[in-house]
């Protein structure tokens, strides 16, 4: 996969500020929520990765760098037309994660018309 690195201002920074300073956002509610959520989150090698139970860490990006990531994994496996929820799982397998993975996935897979064509069909 190319290089994925964290973008100035992305959802990432309150929660690396906040583990490496103590510092929490202005904002009452980014305060709480940056300070609730942050024990799923550590710093490695000055990047933020979420932790799960297992062990296994993933890198966190921007959600730009999510949607390169999804078309790159979609481009190599187009001719697949799998489902979102798959797409997710490679996304994830390749050890980068970002909140809103699920809605991009899907996002990307209503954009590509060939994906639609062989959609399931509901009757």
């Amino acid at each position: 996969m190319g290089a994925y690195l964290a973008e100035e201002g992305c959802w990432t920074e309150d929660f690396k500020v906040y583990l490496l300073q103590g510092t929490l956002p202005q904002k009452e509610e980014d305060a709480e929520h940056v300070a609730r959520q942050a024990t799923a989150y550590c710093i490695q090698d000055v990047e933020l990765y979420q932790k799960r139970p297992n062990n296994v860490s993933f890198r966190c990006i921007s959600r730009e760098q999510g949607h390169e990531l999804l078309a790159d994994i979609h481009g190599e496996d187009c001719r697949h037309h799998s489902l979102s929820r798959t797409l997710v799982s490679k996304a994830f397998r390749s050890g980068f994660y970002w909140p809103t993975t699920l809605n991009d996935a899907s996002e990307l897979m209503r954009s590509y018309e060939a994906c639609q064509f062989h959609a399931k069909k509901i009757h």
